[in-house]
């Protein structure tokens, strides 16, 4: 009977290390396929994330070209009034000359 107990404990270690060994592999796939999945999540956030920075991009230069054109037609409207009041002011031609006539013969 005792040679009977020894082939079942040498059975028993032999399937403990085969479990063992099945265990080890299980492990080493899940550790794979974790890491692939993690792989691939970050791959899709930088995804996510580059989209995302270029939308904001493209909104931002969008607000910023519709800034400048709002500053471009407030200079030319300035101007345009400016020149308005220009031509508003009466000129007085004699009066004109009468004070360029007082500088030039102040300076005699």
């Amino acid at each position: 009977m005792e040679k009977g107990c020894t082939m079942d404990s040498v059975d028993n270690i032999d399937r403990l290390v085969e479990i063992e060994h099945q265990a080890a592999d299980i492990i080493a796939e899940a550790e794979k396929k974790a890491s692939a999945t993690l792989l691939e999540a970050k791959s899709a956030s930088e995804s996510t994330q580059n989209e995302k920075l270029v939308e904001d991009r493209k909104t931002h230069e969008a607000e910023h070209a519709a800034f400048l054109k709002s500053i471009d037609a407030q200079g030319d409207q300035e101007i345009r009034d400016y020149r308005a009041n220009l031509k508003s002011i009466a000129l007085h031609p004699d009066a004109l000359a009468m004070k360029v006539q007082g500088f030039i013969h102040s300076g005699d």
